[in-house]
């Protein structure tokens, strides 16, 4: 059973990814999440985020703290988060960033702030290694494609670097600013110049931020998408309906939605089997089970479409 980083110590500094977190650590907290029962939330309002100006002056610097994820036969680069974290919490005019609040808390979840877009989470790993088994390249020419819940980007920018047109959301403009946009542009030809790279920023893709519920409304006149994907989103179930309705009003009529999560979140109360019955109440999409692990920590992909 899968635990929402509850009492995770921090690894040694040679895992710049370790996380470190007591969210949930007290009881009745616990009990509170897993009946769906939480505090009225000020939720983010959706809008577009374009990149930092002084984004392709960072470049020298992402580039020096990228590391490669092989997918298949498809190299992806993305920034270390730790690295990046620890750099952002030496910078004195950024203390309000939400990323900057989750790491001095040691949280990857705070409702309403921060929802763990810094991290690469391992369903996200697993929808990219099913995603290169099972698509063809083919497959992604002239795509829409939503990565939603986007964080670091890499499901994104996976359909990205086989042709589709892909559009970012996260819950956070922080993650957005300083993580989806530079792994983007760590994944663009190597060739462009610095014009060439701000113009396909400008022309190719589109970051949202803000809470599903805003960002459905926001987009409501974007051309819908072919395929959705998204991972680790399921974990709350006060927002699944939230997501439920965006996948609705942002999917294309013969489109497909890939939902990559755990069988159970402790602490929070959501998982795939519970998702699955939310899906068969609300009687709008059929799905099945698409892939599962072969692991004790029970994790699946499942596949939605409009019935």
């Amino acid at each position: 059973m899968f635990k929402f980083n509850f009492d995770v110590k921090a690894e040694s500094s040679e895992d710049p990814e370790a996380v470190k977190t007591d969210i949930f650590s007290k009881q009745e907290n616990s009990e509170k999440r897993e009946s769906g029962i939480t505090k009225d939330i000020d939720w983010y309002q959706s809008e577009k985020v374009q990149p930092l100006d002084n984004i392709i002056s960072a470049m020298d610097f992402y580039e020096l703290n990228a590391k490669e994820m092989e997918v298949g036969k498809t190299t992806i680069k993305h920034l270390v988060a730790g690295f990046l974290l620890e750099d952002l919490k030496e910078q004195s005019h950024l203390v309000n960033l939400d990323l900057r609040k989750s790491e001095e808390k040691h949280s990857d979840l705070i409702s309403g702030v921060y929802e763990g877009g810094a991290k690469i989470w391992e369903c996200t790993e697993d929808l990219l290694l099913y995603l290169s088994e099972k698509y063809e390249d083919s497959f992604w020419k002239e795509k829409r494609v939503l990565d939603l819940g986007c964080g670091c980007g890499l499901l994104g920018i996976y359909a990205m670097k086989h042709g589709a047109r892909v559009d970012f959301q996260d819950y956070n403009k922080d993650v957005l600013e300083y993580i989806t946009y530079p792994n983007i542009l760590l994944n663009v030809d190597d060739s462009l110049s610095e014009d060439e790279k701000l113009k396909f920023l400008d022309n190719s893709t589109t970051l949202y931020s803000g809470d599903w519920s805003h960002f459905a409304e926001l987009t409501r006149d974007v051309e819908k998408y072919d395929l959705i994907l998204t991972s680790e989103t399921i974990y709350n179930i006060a927002n699944q309906q939230k997501l439920l309705d965006t996948f609705a009003g942002r999917l294309k009529s013969d489109g497909v939605i890939l939902v990559a999560a755990k069988s159970h979140y402790f602490g929070v109360g959501g998982g795939l089997e519970q998702f699955s019955e939310n899906i068969r109440l609300g009687n709008a999409f059929q799905s099945e089970s698409v892939w599962q692990a072969d692991e004790n920590l029970k994790r699946g992909i499942l596949q939605l479409k409009f019935k």
